[in-house]
Formats: structure tokens, sequence, C-alpha cells
């Protein structure tokens, strides 16, 4: 094993030598433009970036020449003394081989980025190369490995805040509980990444995930659900420029025809998605598409052409290592040649498909044997090594007593003596120096906690003025942009809710309210039962605040849409969203001297409040003012002079969305 293991990294390392002798005349000028900005400086990351990108695009449209790219990556990381991007390459290097179907390398490459960014704590890239181990994993059948790396990955995400990669992981995470049949987890996980996604407007992602929500309909026969989903998908789809999961997209739809009866729809989407995946060279799209054009086939009574279809798919999944998909490959070609009366092949291929199942099944539980007896071994050796500690100390102690004893008795008590009142004073002062420790990280924490909440209920220009003044003065804003909400049919969601579940609702989706806001530097001011309040262009002015609140306000009624959409679908009751908006010159501050609150004032607010009353749902309804700022950017439709309370007749405008 160990000579195979040296003969395999010698293989790689003359590739490797092949690929760098050929890179300087080979790579396009816009590549070695980036390379020529590396100048072994702070701004590097920028260029490197920019390479990164260039790579991930060529993944799926010249593998070859993505790894051309990573190799010279890795040179210059390598040149410029860069751990960073030289474990970027290293994984870029390890990527190429998964779609190359060279599983091995691919491992080999994400083990060489890992010790770097574990080596220098890079955490971000580390949870990425788990990723990709986990991804990997999978496709060699082993699921226990995929899941740990996967997990691991989510870990630091989480621990970073980084949405974008944590969704990619509830993706992943998503497709492992499929394989292994536990639907509900699976489904759970696939719409945490779609909703991340949607927040995120990640077109391409988003494809992705509803592609997946398809397919597990479509194994627990929901046919039509499976249909929409995938529709979804491909519509998505036809937005980007990703050829690779185009070809998915159609895969997916070939499928949901096939279990509607549609063979014909079904086979003229496999041929397609097969164009494309041939295009990029997806190995495990082609194997997908083949088994699915085999499975038309015998649908269609054609089970000579079905098996012609398995036999290059298996040949596929043979050559890359692609034990996962082999199992069902040859579960499906033993029944086709029972059809075919060739009952010698069928058995041998139900044998096969068992003996492959029973291999990674024991490659499973080898795995975690191995791991516990690791863990016993390091358990033994940690009590080996304090029984010889004992021992050591034994002998100390002896040796202690005799010196004592063969000491003068006056010279012995007054050493002793010394020692106690010594060690006494130390107990002392470092009890003195831990209680102190301690009471200060008390203050520290309260007072971390005490701000916490004050910037919770308080901009942070206006809190850090209420701590040093003890008081804040009102401040007048010359131009802010205010934005109400209101919910329809609360009475009606009140009575078919319990109180609990209505809280659970509205606290959902003002939760989501904040994290659009945020997105926009827009100030939230406050909730009013089920009304919500929120403003751009304070604490901080600026001139941009009518835009951002427009988009955020066109973002929050996408949220609703998208959440009646479910809830519909899941049959339970829905809100629908009023949204009003104005812009104008508005005070802010706060009053009083107990349970301070930030608010605001002035006609401009009256205003927006009757722009919420005056619209409709699903819609933003803007006023002339804010119009007037945005008209430009948006495309908005005149409603005419409304009557608003107290107002009288107002010019309102619907936003529809951007110019």
């Amino acid at each position: 094993m160990k000579n195979f293991r040296q003969l395999v990294l010698l293989a790689l390392s003359i590739v490797l030598a092949c690929f760098q002798n050929n890179i300087q005349s080979q790579l396009p000028a816009e590549v070695d433009s980036l390379f020529q900005q590396i100048k072994g400086t702070a701004g590097d990351s920028i260029a490197y970036d920019a390479i990164d990108s260039y790579i991930e695009i060529a993944y799926y449209r010249d593998l070859d020449l993505a790894m051309k790219v990573s190799i010279k990556e890795f040179e210059f990381a390598k040149k410029h003394q860069n751990q960073h991007a030289e474990s970027n390459a290293y994984l870029n290097i390890g990527i190429v081989y998964d779609l190359k179907g060279l599983y091995d390398s691919a491992l080999y490459y994400y083990e060489k980025a890992k010790d770097i960014a574990l080596a220098y704590g890079f955490e971000k890239q580390l949870g990425d190369i788990y990723n990709n181990y986990s991804i990997t994993y999978a496709v060699v059948g082993k699921i226990d490995e995929s899941i740990s790396t996967a997990l691991k990955a989510l870990s630091i995400f989480e621990k970073l805040n980084d949405s974008l990669r944590m969704a990619k992981i509830y993706n992943n995470l998503g497709s492992r509980y499929f394989e292994m049949e536990y639907y509900d987890e699976a489904l759970d996980h696939y719409e945490k990444a779609a909703r991340i996604n949607a927040l995120l407007n990640d077109s391409g992602k988003l494809a992705f995930n509803y592609g997946n929500i398809g397919l597990l309909y479509a194994k627990l026969k929901q046919n039509e659900k499976a249909l929409t989903y995938f529709t979804r998908s491909l519509q998505l789809q036809d937005t980007v420029n990703d050829p690779f999961n185009h070809s998915i997209a159609l895969h997916n739809l070939a499928l949901a025809h096939q279990r509607l009866g549609n063979l014909n729809q079904a086979l003229n989407f496999e041929k397609r998605a097969y164009v494309i995946a041939d295009e990029v060279n997806d190995e495990l799209g082609k194997i997908s598409i083949l088994n699915g054009m085999a499975n038309i086939s015998i649908d269609r009574g054609e089970h000579q052409k079905a098996l012609e279809y398995f036999i290059r798919s298996s040949a596929l999944a043979e050559q890359s290592g692609a034990r996962y998909y082999l199992i069902d490959i040859y579960d499906s070609m033993s029944d086709v040649y029972a059809e075919l009366h060739d009952y010698q092949n069928a058995f041998l291929y139900n044998l096969k498909s068992g003996q492959l199942k029973d291999s990674i099944l024991t490659t499973e539980k080898d795995k975690a044997i191995q791991k516990i007896r690791a863990y016993e071994d390091e358990k033994k050796q940690q009590e080996i090594t304090l029984l010889t500690k004992d021992s050591e100390i034994q002998k100390l102690n002896l040796k202690r007593q005799k010196i004592i004893r063969n000491s003068v008795v006056a010279v012995g008590s007054l050493v002793l003596l010394l020692s106690l009142l010594l060690l006494h004073r130390y107990r002392y002062v470092r009890r003195s120096k831990i209680e102190l420790s301690e009471k200060n990280a008390i203050i520290n924490k309260e007072k971390e906690r005490s701000d916490n909440l004050l910037l919770n209920i308080l901009p942070a220009q206006t809190a850090e003025e209420l701590k040093n003044k003890g008081h804040s003065e009102a401040r007048h804003f010359g131009m802010v942009t205010v934005m109400f909400t209101d919910f329809k049919g609360f009475t009606f969601m009140a009575e078919k809710l319990s109180p609990q579940e209505l809280v659970n609702e509205i606290d959902f989706c003002f939760k989501n309210f904040d994290q659009i806001i945020s997105k926009h530097n827009i100030e939230k001011i406050k909730t009013i039962g089920d009304s919500y309040m929120c403003a751009g262009g304070l604490p901080v002015q600026n001139d941009t605040n009518p835009e951002d609140v427009v988009k955020a306000a066109l973002e929050i009624q996408e949220f609703m849409s998208e959440l009646k959409m479910q809830r519909k679908s899941e049959g339970k009751p829905y809100f629908e969203l009023r949204i009003g908006i104005n812009t104008g010159p508005v005070v802010a501050g706060i009053v009083g001297i107990k349970k301070f609150q930030y608010d605001i004032w002035g006609d401009t607010v009256n205003i927006a409040s009757r722009m919420e009353s005056g619209g409709e749902v699903g819609r933003v309804n803007i006023s002339q003012m804010t119009w007037e700022k945005v008209q430009d950017k948006f495309n908005c439709t005149y409603r005419g002079k409304i009557e608003a309370k107290n107002k009288g007749p107002i010019d309102m405008y619907f936003a529809d969305g951007p110019a």
C-alpha cells in the first residue's frame, strides 16, 4: 500500500510538471495580465480573487484551462510566500480532479490545502476545504466521512456568520440525508438553503436548491410538486450563465416528465442535458443523464436500448470511481437482463450490486471501529502516562523524606515554617487576584450586556451621546424616507391561529424585515402591534435613502409573496402586506428619562402612514415626494389623487420594480 501511494504521488508530480512546462505559452492574455499584477504585497489579494473567479468559471467550460491557471496560481503563491493563495491553489487543483472524476487525486490535494489552512488559521478557507471533502466523499460512497466533514464546515461558517457558505452546507447535508432516505431532514435542509439564497438574491444557487427539492418530491412520487420545482429551477437557470447547473435542471425536468408519462418530452430534455454536460466535461452529470435515458427506454419497452445506456453509464462510473452511483446502475442492469431473459447476467449484476452495497457499508463500519480503537488507544496511553508520573512522584517523595530526616531539626523547622508562611501568602495573593479577576469579568460582562441592550433599542450615535451626557438632543433631518407596513387579514389570522402561533408568525416576518432593511442601511424605529416602521437617512444622513427604502420595500413584498406560496402549499393561513413610503424632513430623538425609545416626528411620518393605509396588498405605495427622488431608478404607476385621512387628496404612485 505504501509503495502504491508513492507511485500515485509520483504520477501526480509528473502530470503537474507536464502542465507547468506549457503554461506560459497557453494561458489567455487576460489571465496573464492578472498574474502580472502580483507583486508580493498585501494588495495581491485583489488579483488572486480575480484569478479564483476565472478558475471557477473555467471549471464548467475548460477543465484543462482551469488546471493550468490553478498551477500557475500555486507557483506565484509559492514564489511570493502567500500561504493563503497557496492553500487555495491546492483546493482549486483538487476541485478540477474531482470534476474529472479522479477522486483519489482530489482528496490528495484537499489534504495539502487543509494542512496549510490549519497551520495558518485560515478558517473560512478551511470550511471551503471541508465542504469539498464532503462532496467527494459522498460520490465515492463514504457517507459517514461526507457528513462528518460537512458538519465541520457548517460549524466554522456558523461561527463566522457566513450565510452564503452556510447555504452551501445546508444543501450538501440535504443531499446526504436524501441518500440515506431521511426525507424530512433532507427537505428541511434544502429549504434552509433556499431561504438564505432567496434573501441573497442568488438565482443560480436558488435554482439548484429548487432542483433538489424537486428531486425529493419525485422520489416521494409527488410528481406535480416535483414538476413545479423543476420548472422554477429551469426558469431561474435561464437568467444566469451557468451551463453546468443548466444541464442538471434539464435532467430534472426530464425525470418529472417521465414520471408523468410524457416520455417524448422527457427524452428531449435528457438529450439537451447530455449535450451540455458533455461540453462542460461533467462526468457525474453524464452518468445520471444516461441512467435517465435508460429508464425512459424501459418505460417504452425498449429494454435492449436501455441496456446500451446502462453499459455506457456504468463504464463512466467505473472509470471515475463513482462507486455510490454503481449500486443503482448494477441493480437496474440486473432487472433489464432479466427482462431480456439473460438470467446469467441478471444474477451476476444483482450479485455485483449487493457486493458493492456490502463493501460500502463495511468500509463505513471499519472506519467507525478504527475511530473507536484510536480513541481507546489514546485513552490507554493517557492512563500509562498518569501511572508513570505517579511512580516518579512517589520516588521523589521518598527522597525528600530521607533528606528531611537527615537534616538538622532546627534548620528544617525554620525552613518548614518559612515555607508555610510563604505558601499561605502566595495562596492569599493568588486567591485575591482570582477574586478580583472574576469580579472584573462580571463587571465587564454586565457592561457589555448593558451596552448591547442600549444599542439594540437606540442608534449607536444616540446611545453614545446618552452615555456621555446623560441625555440626547433631538435632531432635525432635512431628508428622510419613512416606511410603514401593515398586515391585511390580521383579525382572520387571529381567529385561525393560537396566540402563540400568531406571535410566532409575526416574529418570523419581522425578523426577516430586520434582515432586509439592515442590508440597505435603514434604521428600524419601532413596531406597533402588527405594524412595522423604519426610516432611511438617519441617524447618519445620506442622499440615497429614497432609493434604499423603496428597494427594501420591494424585497419585503417579494419575501411575503414567497411566504404566502409556502403557507398555501402547507394548507396554512397567511398574511398579506401593505407598504406606504414618504420622503421629507423629520425630527428624531428620545424623550423622557425612563424606558428610552428612539422615535421620529413630523408631517412626513403622518403622510407615510397615510400611504400605507391608502395602498394595496402586495404593492409598494409611494408619495409624490418619494416618486420625484426615485423616478429614474424604478418603474412607477401613477394612481392619481387619492383621498387620505385628514390630508385631503394626495398624489400616489405604485413602485413596480427597478427601471
